[in-house]
């Protein structure tokens, strides 16, 4: 689309060209057209509504690409500096660095200098699935289904025969079935734990902020959630859970930023009631989303509503009254949570980085790996499992692994090389 810059004869004239460096025109046409082919592609596995949106964003990006191409539209003149402004010349000075040598002190070549040992990541994965194992088991008891039904379900991930049994059925102790969930369990807990030991030395520090946020935006958001649908006897329809966690963590994170970027002008309470606001407006995003895949965009908004509303029906139907209630309710409960984190916050200790990847990544990553399994093997089983209380059991192991592993010893990783300052780098490493 552009040719090589090539700098233009100066002259004192203005900006036509003279005294300037043609340079390609700025355009975020390629973004547009490469956002529209990953819809496009996207819409193949999840449905119509994102061919569309593929299909716009893919027209609109060609149109400004196809615009760029028009008789000088392509390119602008960037004025050259003048000439005291212009960079020096470098001035070579050979012989002043000292080359790095194998054996002597400072020549690393692995990197970093300490890991957890491969044991660490094994303890961890053991004791975090021992752990998780209670709020599974307590689950089981408080539904009534009793403690052999979760470990049922946890074989129906890799056994597809067990998928057209009745729910009575998988509440009774089958010893074939409790073989393959232990073996389940154990298997991915001790990778899970390898898969920590390993990426912990190479995880970033997660500002504390967004680090509570992620934490406790998603935990008491979905427990009042939990709550009122209880009372009101609803329950979230099939795949809609994990849809709902993803607007707590997209409520948090927003409500955080907006929180901190806000403090320093406004009081704790008007920041809170801000940040929080803007977070509930774009957490229902993915709420949209999901509606819209499922052929109705009103039905999260009438659920929200008949938490409150007695004998609420028909929720896939627009109603006035219904959609003023949930627009109420959701900006009071986004306000309350951004108002109790603005208060909380400068008070809340902080959290180390691995605590915090640990109680944020893994019950992520295990829960997305649990159900795409399950719905691939037994789709119905997705619809049995208590997906908050699943949740919270990955919550436990990925909090434990991780303490288990933060607290192991480091081992030492040597030097390349065999020198004579070897000694000397290990002392000073």
């Amino acid at each position: 689309m552009a040719s090589e810059p090539h700098a233009v004869p100066e002259s004192p004239h203005g900006h036509d060209g003279h005294g300037a460096v043609e340079m390609p025109r700025p355009t975020i046409a390629p973004l547009v057209v490469s956002l529209g082919m990953a819809l496009l592609a996207t819409g193949v596995a999840f449905g119509l509504s994102f061919l569309i949106a593929g299909i716009v964003l893919l027209a609109c990006g060609l149109a400004l690409w196809s615009g760029q191409l028009l008789p000088g539209r392509g390119h602008i003149h960037e004025p050259i500096v003048e000439p005291e402004q212009r960079p020096k010349v470098v001035t070579a000075a050979p012989g002043t660095v000292e080359h790095l040598q194998e054996g002597k002190v400072g020549y690393r070549f692995r990197l970093p200098l300490e890991v957890h040992p491969v044991s660490a990541g094994v303890k961890g994965g053991i004791v975090g699935g021992l752990l998780m194992i209670v709020p599974a088991l307590a689950w089981g008891v408080f539904s009534g289904h009793g403690i052999w039904y979760p470990v049922n379900l946890l074989s129906g991930m890799v056994l597809p025969g067990i998928g057209k049994m009745e729910v009575a059925e998988l509440e009774q102790f089958n010893f074939g079935m409790l073989i393959a969930g232990v073996l389940i369990h154990v298997t991915t807990s001790v990778i899970m734990g390898l898969m920590y030991g390993v990426l912990l030395p190479t995880l970033p520090d997660i500002p504390q902020s967004m680090a509570w946020a992620a934490l406790l935006a998603p935990i008491l958001w979905t427990a009042a959630s939990y709550f009122l649908l209880s009372l009101a006897q609803l329950e979230l329809p099939k795949g809609a859970w994990p849809w709902f966690i993803l607007s707590q963590f997209v409520y948090g994170l927003v409500m955080a930023v907006a929180v901190v970027g806000q403090t320093g002008h406004h009081r704790p309470v008007v920041s809170g009631i801000l940040g929080g606001l803007l977070g509930g407006a774009l957490m229902t995003l993915p709420a949209i989303l999901w509606g819209l895949t499922h052929g109705t965009v009103w039905y999260p908004v009438n659920l929200l509503a008949a938490m409150v509303v007695p004998g609420a029906s028909e929720l896939t139907q627009f109603h006035a009254d219904w959609f003023a209630i949930a627009c109420l309710m959701h900006a009071i409960l986004s306000a309350g949570f951004g108002v109790a984190y603005a208060l909380l916050a400068p008070k809340l200790r902080p959290i180390p980085a691995p605590l915090a990847w640990g109680g944020l990544l893994f019950p992520l990553f295990w829960t997305g790996m649990s159900y795409s399994l399950m719905g691939v093997v037994n789709p119905v089983f997705q619809d049995h499992v208590d997906w908050p209380w699943f949740i919270v059991s990955q919550f436990v192991f990925g909090m434990a692994a991780a303490i288990v592993v933060v607290r192991s010893e480091k081992v030492y990783i040597q030097p390349k090389g065999k020198g004579p300052d070897r000694v000397a780098d290990f002392v000073t490493g």
